[in-house]
């Protein structure tokens, strides 16, 4: 901390949020908040990829949601829940890094 910015912030002209703006950068930075960039309809285009063959109606069993539920997913309308991923990995041996973000990622 330089004496000037310092003194500053002793002297209560600005917060601590301030300082650490001026010292460290953006708030994303600071705080973590950055949010990742998320393509469902890339990850509905795996989903259905890795589906091949089969119908919607024999995965949805196997994945406990209805047809209507996987379609919306596969059209990139709603996301993967967590424990869809985890069944998908499990049935057709792929990581849900490579589910999520696909094969070079």
């Amino acid at each position: 901390m330089s004496n000037q910015a310092a003194y500053r912030y002793a002297s209560s002209e600005y917060s601590l949020y301030e300082y650490a703006i001026n010292e460290y950068g953006r708030q994303e930075e600071i705080l973590g908040t950055h949010k990742a960039k998320v393509d469902l309809a890339a990850i509905g285009h795996r989903i259905r990829k890795l589906r091949g063959q089969i119908l919607q109606e024999e995965l949805c069993s196997y994945l406990h949601v209805t047809q209507g539920h996987l379609s919306k997913i596969e059209r990139g309308k709603i996301a993967p829940s967590l424990e869809m991923l985890i069944l998908l990995s499990d049935r057709f041996h792929k990581s849900v890094d490579s589910i999520l973000r696909g094969e070079g990622n």
